[in-house]
């Protein structure tokens, strides 16, 4: 049994110009130990899916339209809050995108990677202390039991990132759900927060949800990668198998879109236009409109995402089913 269990989630946002569908039917599993990654545009509903399940959006505007996501026998969709609260913070713990914003600019670094202990219970104030101190010596913060004392304007932007990370891990979580984690960080800085992630996932046994914009991290720590568009999951697979046989044309776009790949001297491969500003389009698949392979039903037919064959590789494009896989029942 997964360890989290999400179908149909729908969150949408009700404001005066309109419904926007900024989660729209997401369906995914997280197994025990593993590591997904969630990759996609900014404003395709990635942030959005996890802050959904914490219970952190703004209600209203933001509604839970339908959908379960079950932790341990607990629907968070439909659980009250007292219920969410004791978990929130302690079986899944979450590491935010900007540490800037992060952390209380006036409480010391060691109250705030004290607070989860406390808040929930877990110790008295002594022992806090010193699971703080140690975490925070684990996560690369050098003569931490001082540290603990200072602000965090003291800190570097790295050394936040990294309390940010200690905060989310002093409880030592089940899920650890990581947004944009080495966000204005430099390829050094991110790497060693990379590393330590999957070091202390390793040790303590938690899954974990990495956010990013960034292929190349995805391709470097996930297990398995889920693609996000509009709201909507438009592939699912391995890593691996991702990466060597992408079978959505806007998972190939992102690809064809990195920067490394690209001959010197030449202009950057980009995907034309934008995202839809209302989110997952009613009927039909959102990418079409920029697609440059779309058939003509892609504008308004049923784009369920389905196994590739007898894979557990998944995708929602209609092209790609009749091409891979015709005449099967679970195809298009």
């Amino acid at each position: 049994m997964p360890l989290l269990d999400v179908k149909e989630l729908r969150a949408w946002f009700h404001t005066r110009d309109g419904i926007i569908r900024a989660v729209d039917g997401v369906s995914f599993s997280l197994e025990r130990g593993e590591t997904l990654g969630v990759v996609g545009e900014s404003g395709c509903g990635k942030s959005v899916t996890f802050y959904s399940m914490l219970g952190l959006l703004p209600m209203p505007p933001a509604k839970i339209e339908s959908g379960t996501a079950m932790f341990n026998d607990v629907d968070l969709l439909n659980t009250d809050a007292a219920t969410l609260r004791g978990i929130r913070g302690r079986r899944i713990s979450m590491v935010f995108q900007d540490p800037m914003t992060a952390l209380n600019p006036y409480m010391r670094i060691g109250k705030q990677v004290m607070e989860p202990l406390l808040a929930h219970g877990l110790c008295d104030r002594h022992e806090a202390r010193k699971r703080a101190a140690a975490i925070l010596e684990a996560v690369g913060i050098r003569d931490a039991a001082a540290r603990m004392e200072d602000f965090p304007h003291a800190f570097s932007g790295g050394m936040r990132q990294r309390a940010v990370i200690a905060m989310a891990l002093v409880s030592k979580p089940d899920i650890l759900i990581a947004d944009e984690p080495t966000t204005a960080l430099d390829v050094t800085v991110q790497a060693q927060i990379l590393a330590l992630m999957a070091k202390l996932r390793d040790e303590i046994g938690m899954a974990m949800t990495l956010i990013t914009h960034d292929l190349g991290v995805i391709a470097g720590i996930s297990d398995r990668v889920i693609v996000m568009y509009a709201g909507r999951i438009l592939e699912e697979a391995r890593t691996k198998t991702l990466f060597n046989n992408p079978r959505h044309p806007y998972t190939r776009a992102l690809m064809a879109s990195l920067p490394g790949i690209q001959e010197t001297g030449k202009p950057l491969n980009t995907i034309p236009g934008l995202p839809p500003e209302q989110g997952a389009p009613a009927r039909g698949c959102p990418f079409a409109p920029r697609c440059t392979v779309a058939l003509p039903e892609c504008q308004d037919a049923d784009c369920p995402l389905l196994p590739m064959g007898d894979t557990s590789h998944r995708t929602a494009c209609i092209r790609e089913h009749r091409v891979s896989c015709p005449g099967q029942e679970n195809c298009l």
